[in-house]
């Protein structure tokens, strides 16, 4: 009987291993759940205990709100890291839509505008004004260090050209969210694009430190294509676009 050689079987183990690693992998980033839990579908944490007090409050408290909290403490759960860090940015983003989906209860406009204000990354806008200093508009009410917790879990790597910044691509992905929700609701990418190329006009000349950027043009551009399409085909998800490349991407 003709042995196997160590480093024939030694060989055949890694490639085992491989397999094996590829395939659970695999089972982690799908929409099932694999054997140790990890799903894209998981109940984001809540730090605060119940209390009369928060259940009085929420009464009163308008339902989007409560939605932008739920779907921002989806963000900041450690599980979306490991989600994130197993398999990709861009199965995080299709994750981020697809739980604004369910909590919105699959209304896609709604979903669309809690995937854009769950990735929104400015806490301010500074309008340049004549003569007097900026004047400062708030965006978000988090605290500091909710803010900057759920800046580091977004993510960044959005394009295989993504900057290796810190920062990387993240704040494309407002732009994507917010050009599809308008496409989607006016039912028309052209009035999305109109305000998309509006707001990249004005920003060199109202916000502080903004630039015409010609990569934000171009996430509206995959943004207003997403929405438009939701209307025929209900079950796309963004990374049906966000890997797409134009023809005139600069």
């Amino acid at each position: 009987m003709k042995l196997i050689s160590p480093l024939k079987l030694a060989l055949v183990l890694t490639l085992f291993l491989l397999i094996m690693f590829l395939f659970e992998a695999h089972a982690q980033c799908n929409d099932e759940k694999s054997p140790d839990g990890l799903s894209w579908d998981f109940d984001e944490g809540n730090s605060e205990d119940f209390s009369i007090g928060i259940f009085l409050s929420e009464i009163f408290t308008p339902q989007i709100i409560i939605d932008t909290k739920h779907i921002r403490q989806y963000i900041l759960d450690e599980r979306f890291q490991v989600l994130r860090n197993q398999c990709g940015d861009m199965r995080t983003i299709d994750a981020i839509y697809l739980k604004s989906l369910k909590i919105a209860d699959y209304n896609i406009a709604r979903a669309l505008f809690l995937s854009f204000l769950a990735v929104l990354e400015h806490r301010t806008v500074d309008f340049i004004m004549p003569i007097v200093n900026p004047l400062k508009v708030p965006l978000t009410f988090e605290k500091d260090s909710v803010f900057f917790a759920r800046m580091k879990h977004l993510p960044t790597h959005v394009y295989s050209d993504s900057p290796t910044t810190h920062g990387g691509d993240r704040d494309k992905l407002q732009h994507f969210f917010g050009s599809a929700y308008l496409s989607y609701t006016s039912e028309a990418p052209q009035f999305a694009k109109a305000v998309g190329d509006f707001i990249e006009w004005g920003e060199p000349i109202f916000i502080v430190g903004g630039t015409d950027d010609p990569r934000d043009k171009h996430a509206n551009k995959q943004g207003e294509s997403f929405g438009r399409d939701l209307l025929v085909v209900t079950t796309l998800l963004p990374s049906d676009y966000l890997t797409f490349q134009y023809e005139d991407r600069k």
